[in-house]
């Protein structure tokens, strides 16, 4: 029976964080939903309230001003208390204010299980809020439960401080779920390493592109231009930061010849840093764009800046931003811990300027290897087709399909 000739079936997505903000939980699911409309899968969505304080990403500098204020405040609060939530094995991030929600959205929840009936359910992480939500509401007479983990969150370092306490907790509400989708290779071994007992649920449906960056592709540059100019697309919060690039910059053999464009806000970091840099250095600073005018941007750049450090997951998950650079044919300047980002470019014949997040001098010298040589040519589509978005959407209208009932 194809999804044209059956009836149609429905999806309840329950995530903490409302797909109007920005970031790429957002763009995966905006997409995904209106692709499983075409396998015949109608979503719709529950979600906690809008509240600005937290959308580090809004295109409102106003908004985003509010969340990096409040980001500042419970930074505050996690250095005071770190010592002895980390002698519980637990990093502060890891109990933030949102897992209120798995309370008080359970009423949201059920409501919409009541007047939709959906066929299956899936929750989202990060933040985790959703998931122990309907781990802690779904029943054995409501849909099946997928949790979908673009993070992870026991044994990220961002939460995680060795113990076994987020295992557990994890482990109990993974044991909820028919399925347990991760985005990257790497993710889900951990999680059939630390959750034996789910490891049998696992499924890969990566991040992945929008297919249609494949067509926006420019014609691949016989030579550098006189001035590269060198895109970093998104807010560069948490430990994501531009000293060290905006010092490698600063070279001889790279002052005047390389632009950067910063497009996004600027947390308060970002602007000290460029209030600091050196002389020569050239920075252009763009508001937030939309989606669309953002990869226009991308596309018209001649390098992406990809700024990942191990504190924010390298070691097992992949920037967005990577995939849509590699979609584009552009190359990429990965400034990492040598985590996952750089396997996969490594992988895909792409790894001409890998440096190490924290290490100026190797930003400078990941840059003059690039230079100094012609534009490499851009990677294969079919190398990459496996992180289609499209792709990716029938597959994950496959595995609904499959726990709804074939």
């Amino acid at each position: 029976m194809t999804a044209a000739s059956r009836e149609r079936r429905r999806l309840l997505l329950i995530t903490h964080r409302p797909l109007e903000f920005g970031g790429p939980g957002s763009v995966r699911w905006r997409f995904l939903i209106g692709a499983l409309e075409g396998h015949g899968w109608e979503t719709k969505v529950v979600s906690a309230r809008t509240n600005p304080t937290q959308d580090a990403l809004a295109e409102s500098p106003g908004a985003a001003r509010l969340a990096q204020l409040r980001a500042q405040a419970m930074g505050g609060v996690g250095r005071v208390s770190r010592r002895g939530f980390n002698a519980l094995g637990v990093q502060p991030e890891a109990l933030a204010p949102q897992l209120v929600w798995t309370v008080t959205g359970r009423r949201a929840i059920r409501a919409r299980l009541d007047a939709d009936r959906p066929h299956a359910v899936v929750a989202t992480v990060p933040p985790v809020a959703a998931m122990f939500a309907a781990a802690g509401l779904l029943g054995p007479k409501d849909p099946p439960l997928v949790v979908d983990m673009r993070d992870n969150w026991a044994g990220h370092p961002s939460y995680d401080a060795g113990g076994s306490t987020l295992t557990k907790l994890e482990g109990r509400a993974l044991a909820k779920a028919e399925a347990v989708v991760t985005v990257t290779d790497r993710m889900a071994e951990l999680l059939r390493l630390i959750h034996p007992e789910s490891a049998a649920k696992v499924r890969l449906m990566p991040n992945g592109f929008d297919p249609a960056l494949v067509e926006r592709r420019s014609a691949p540059r016989e030579a550098w231009p006189e001035k590269v100019t060198l895109i970093h697309p998104g807010v560069l919060y948490g430990d994501r930061r531009v000293d060290e690039l905006l010092e490698a910059l600063a070279r001889p053999s790279l002052a005047g010849r390389v632009r950067l464009e910063l497009v996004g806000n600027l947390t308060g970091e970002t602007e000290r840093a460029l209030a600091a840099a050196p002389p020569g250095v050239e920075v252009e600073t763009v508001p937030p764009q939309s989606w669309d005018a953002t990869m226009d941007r991308v596309a018209a750049a001649d390098v992406v800046a990809v700024v990942y450090p191990r504190s924010m997951g390298d070691e097992l998950s992949l920037p967005v931003k990577l995939y849509e650079a590699l979609a584009l044919g552009k190359p990429v300047l990965s400034i990492t811990a040598g985590g996952a980002s750089e396997a996969l470019l490594r992988e895909l014949g792409q790894d001409h300027a890998l440096a190490r997040h924290g290490d100026a001098a190797s930003v400078g010298d990941a840059l003059e290897r690039l230079l100094g040589g012609p534009p490499p040519a851009p990677v294969d589509p079919a190398r990459i087709a496996r992180f289609d978005r499209a792709r990716v959407a029938a597959d994950y209208a496959a595995l609904l399909d499959e726990l709804a009932g074939g």
